[in-house]
């Protein structure tokens, strides 16, 4: 350090380098933290991995080609879809009410 700073100047500059230290520490701590959560979260995925994966396949003749095929696709709103069938089998009043309302009405 120059001596021809104030004293309190020193001990700012040393205050300052711990503090650095200290923060350089903590970085540290939580990389290693991070990591160690980080693995086993992957270890518990790699453990859930499915052991036996089963292809169904089913010939299929094609005579003529038009329109579209989708094969394996699956509806992306099928929790919404279930959270919907549980709505309707819980509120059955709801739903008679609401079916004799619309008939009344279209007659």
């Amino acid at each position: 350090m120059n001596n021809n700073f104030p004293p309190w100047i020193c001990i700012f500059e040393q205050r300052l380098a711990m503090l650095e230290k200290k923060q350089c520490e903590l970085k540290d701590h939580l990389d290693k933290q991070i990591n160690e959560k980080l693995n086993h979260q992957l270890a518990g995925q790699i453990d859930s991995l499915p052991q036996n994966i089963t292809y169904k396949i089913q010939e299929l003749h094609v005579n003529e080609l038009k329109g579209t095929l989708n094969i394996g696709l699956t509806a992306p709103a099928t929790e919404q879809m279930r959270d919907i069938i549980e709505k309707l089998k819980t509120d059955q009043a709801h739903i008679s009410e609401n079916i004799s309302t619309q008939q009344s009405t279209d007659n």
